[in-house]
């Protein structure tokens, strides 16, 4: 016996004038609501001219309401939708949610759901980087792309230990990682060699160049250390007590800039969309490696 289809206990509304049809539950709503937010729906309205078998008669008032049905999707997620866009309801969007409303925002192209995940993306891609990794390339965030690629590759062994974590990542993105990877544990091993010669770096302190090559001796043991890490202890290298240290600190500092870059592979950025602190100082925060969205 093929189930009643009922109406939707949140959006169902008297003076409705279109009927969504979504797995055996209807959403009684009105034109203008969709049309206003909706690519999709503004086109359909303005090109389709309903069947017969498409109306739905409304014995109270005469009037018939077009039915259209909504196939692929779950009704929970066209209620939110739903909810996004009428003003009388709330809905706040959570990692549970957000990869099913960015699919509905693209397949009805609605912006300013698009615009909502977007920015909730950003503000909670720390939470979960490598889901927020995965939805930016999909729908081809870049911003997103970047800023979660630096958490993950942070992680790098968390996240590539269990294979089924990589489902949803292209080839693509994952040879970007692994080679930003290697590129990261190549250049310590250069750092470890080349800090064995006496010549670098180029100091005379000896209190200075054994606290540098401490540093470096503590970056390069096995397990290696995330990058950030590295980037922050190279960077925090200080002597600033003693006296004969401190022009070569200050020309040290830059040295290891040249050198992290030129090891390493490429630059390391701050995290964006973070609130910096009063006594914020770039140099001693953590940086990261990333990858970016891009036709290679």
């Amino acid at each position: 016996m093929t189930p009643i289809p009922r109406h939707s206990q949140i959006h169902f509304y008297k003076d409705g004038d279109i009927e969504l049809l979504v797995e055996k539950i209807i959403f009684r709503v009105h034109k203008n609501i969709l049309t206003l937010s909706s690519q999709f729906f503004n086109g359909m309205y303005q090109s389709a001219t309903p069947s017969i078998e498409d109306l739905t008669a409304i014995s109270n008032t005469g009037f018939s309401i077009p039915r259209v049905e909504l196939r692929g999707d779950a009704a929970p997620d066209v209620e939110k939708l739903l909810s996004f866009l009428y003003p009388n309801t709330y809905f706040e969007i959570s990692w549970g949610d957000v990869a099913n409303l960015l699919r509905l925002a693209d397949k009805y192209i609605v912006e300013t759901l698009t615009t909502a995940c977007v920015a909730f993306l950003k503000r909670s891609y720390q939470e979960e980087p490598l889901q927020a990794l995965k939805l930016a390339e999909a729908y081809q965030i870049s911003s997103v792309y970047k800023e979660s690629s630096k958490l993950v590759l942070d992680d790098f062994e968390k996240f590539f230990y269990e294979p089924r974590n990589l489902e949803g990542l292209s080839r693509s993105t994952q040879k970007k990682l692994k080679v930003q990877r290697q590129q990261y544990v190549e250049g310590l091993n250069k750092l470890y060699c080349v800090t064995v010669d006496r010549r670098f770096p180029p100091l005379t302190a000896e209190h200075l160049r054994t606290k540098f090559e401490e540093c470096v001796k503590d970056i390069c043991t096995f397990p290696f250390h995330s990058p950030s890490y590295s980037w922050m202890k190279l960077h925090q290298v200080d002597c600033s007590k003693h006296f004969e240290c401190r022009e070569e600190l200050r020309r040290l500092k830059p040295f290891i800039h040249e050198k992290i870059v030129s090891f390493f592979g490429g630059e390391y950025e701050l995290l964006a969309w973070t609130i910096k602190a009063p006594n914020f100082d770039a140099a001693t925060e953590l940086s990261y490696p990333f990858i970016e969205l891009r036709d290679d």
